[in-house]
C-alpha cells in the first residue's frame, strides 16, 4: 500500500512538473505574441496548478488515512487474537479443575497452566497499557549509574530461563569496564523485550549470542539470534508501533507488534541507540545496544 501510494504521488508530480513547463512555455510564446494578452494564461496556469496540488495533497492523505486503517484492523485482528487464546484455556482449566476425580499430577499440571496463561495474558495486557502511557508522554526514565558488566551478568541467567528448556545463550567479547546512566527498569525492559524476540521468533530451540565491545568510553552490546530474521529493508520499520515482519502473519506468530517499539522508546529516553540487522528471512537478527559510559 505505502510503496503503491509513493509511486502514485511521483507520477503526479511529473505530470504537474510537465504540464507546467508546457504552460510556461506557451505563456511565453503568448507574451511574446501580444503582451497585453499575457495575464489570461498566466493565471489560468496558476490556477490549474493549484488545482493539481490540492489533489496531491488529498492523495496524499488518503493513502496515509489508508495505511492507518490497515495498521488499526492488523492490530486489532493481533490483540483479539492474542488475548483469546490464553482466555480460553484458562476457561477449560478451570471448567477441569472443577472436576473431583482429578489426580494430582493431573491438577499439578491444570494449575501449571493456569499460571501460564494467566502471565501470558497479564504481559499482553501490560503490553497496550506501556504503548497507551508512552504515547502519552506520561513515561520518564529515572537514571542512575549502572555496572554495565555487573548487571549483564546478573541478568544472564534470568534470560536463559525466560528462553526455556534446551535453548542456549553465551556471552562473547569484551569486558565492560564503564558505568553507564540507565534506568534499571527501562533497560531490563529493552533487553528483555530482545530475548523474547529472539524465542518468539525461533526456528527451533532458541540460540541467543549475546556480544560485548568496549572502545574508550563506547559500549556495545549485540544480541543475536538464530531465527526468522526479517527483511534488510525492514530494519527501522520493525521498530514501529503494530509493525510485523512480513514473513510473520498476524496469526502464525503470537504478538501485537508492540515489544520492539518499547524497546525503541525506553532507548530513547536512557539515551541508548538501538540498531537491527538481518541478512534476510530465516537468516537470524541481530539486534545492537550502544552508548557512551561515563567512566
Amino acid at each position: 500500500m505505502k510503496q503503491r501510494g509513493w509511486f502514485w504521488l511521483i507520477f503526479l508530480i511529473l505530470v504537474v512538473g510537465l504540464l507546467a513547463v508546457l504552460a510556461t512555455r506557451f505563456n511565453v510564446a503568448v507574451l511574446l505574441a501580444d503582451r497585453r494578452a499575457m495575464l489570461e494564461p498566466i493565471l489560468g496556469t496558476v490556477g490549474f496548478v493549484v488545482i493539481l496540488a490540492s489533489f496531491i495533497i488529498l492523495f496524499v492523505r488518503l493513502t496515509q488515512e489508508m495505511r492507518l486503517n490497515q495498521l488499526q484492523s492488523e492490530f486489532l485482528a493481533a490483540v483479539t487474537h492474542e488475548l483469546k487464546t490464553p482466555i480460553a484455556t484458562l476457561e477449560l482449566s478451570s471448567s477441569l479443575l472443577r472436576q473431583t476425580d482429578l489426580s494430582p499430577t493431573e491438577q499439578d499440571q491444570l494449575w501449571k497452566s493456569h499460571e501460564l496463561e494467566l502471565g501470558r495474558l497479564r504481559s499482553e495486557v501490560e503490553a497496550l497499557l506501556e504503548a497507551a502511557r508512552w504515547d502519552a508522554k506520561a513515561v520518564r526514565s529515572k537514571r542512575i549509574e549502572i555496572d554495565l558488566e555487573k548487571w549483564l551478568n546478573e541478568r544472564i541467567g534470568a534470560w536463559r530461563e525466560l528462553l526455556g528448556p534446551g535453548a542456549t545463550i553465551v556471552r562473547e567479547g569484551d569486558a565492560l569496564p564503564g558505568k553507564i546512566l540507565a534506568d534499571p527498569k527501562m533497560l531490563d525492559l529493552v533487553c528483555t523485550n530482545l530475548v523474547e524476540n529472539a524465542k518468539k521468533f525461533a526456528k527451533g530451540k532458541p540460540k541467543v549470542t549475546l556480544r560485548t565491545s568496549y572502545s574508550g568510553t563506547r559500549w556495545s552490546v549485540v544480541f543475536r539470534d538464530e531465527g526468522l530474521g526479517f527483511e534488510p529493508a525492514e530494519s527501522k520499520k520493525i521498530f514501529k508501533r503494530f509493525y510485523r515482519a512480513k514473513h510473520s502473519a498476524p496469526y502464525s506468530i503470537s504478538g501485537t507488534g508492540l515489544g520492539l517499539y518499547l524497546a525503541r522508546e525506553a532507548g530513547k529516553r536512557m539515551g541508548i541507540a538501538i540498531a537491527a540487522a538481518s541478512a534476510g528471512p530465516n537468516l537470524g537478527a541481530s539486534f545492537e545496544l550502544s552508548g557512551k559510559a561515563t567512566g
